[in-house]
């Protein structure tokens, strides 16, 4: 995993073309790869479009985090008061940050009886690992899906290939509609 002062960058082999990201020192075909500038027009992401489309938070759960990380530990009590949200979806969201790794919850024994559950902030450390991870194996899975797709299209130019030879001459674009793999 690169350390956070390190730069990422994208690599392409010259010998078979292969993509990787890395933070130096890419090898492929028992050589170096060369540092490649995209050339994709791409629209830069901001903190609540990764957290929703990478880690499924909605902005109200990312409201619970920032909370959680400015008080530095709270009940879903002290918090759903803060946010002025039902005790129900605090808590649902508070479970939600756990699972993901970047709110701690423990549980202490209260003076007058009984027990409460307490959230805190994991350090930094943690959240950038598991944040980290989590966008890596996102990664890993979209590039999946693009090769899938990629896969599709070739047998679709094959199949159009073989309809325009029959004139029957339906787009790859109608097919992919058609079969719903375009979401």
């Amino acid at each position: 995993m690169s350390s956070p002062d390190s730069e990422l960058a994208i690599y392409e082999c010259s010998t078979c073309g292969d993509l990787r990201l890395s933070d130096g020192d890419a090898r492929c075909c028992d050589g170096a790869m060369d540092t490649v500038e995209t050339t994709v027009p791409t629209e830069s992401p901001d903190v609540e479009e990764i957290m929703h489309d990478v880690f499924d938070i909605s902005p109200t759960e990312l409201e619970v985090c920032r909370q959680v990380m400015a008080a530095g530990e709270t009940t879903i009590g002290e918090l759903a008061g803060t946010i002025d949200r039902d005790q129900s979806v605090v808590n649902r969201h508070l479970n939600d940050l756990v699972d993901l790794g970047v709110v701690a919850k423990t549980s202490r024994v209260l003076a007058e009886g009984g027990r409460v559950n307490v959230y805190s902030p994991r350090s930094e450390e943690e959240v950038r690992r598991q944040l980290e991870l989590g966008l890596y194996a996102w990664c890993l899975d979209a590039i999946e899906l693009l090769e899938e797709v990629n896969e599709e299209k070739i047998a679709m130019m094959a199949e159009n290939a073989e309809d325009d030879a029959s004139g029957l001459g339906r787009s790859m674009v109608d097919r992919l509609l058609a079969r719903g793999d375009t979401s």
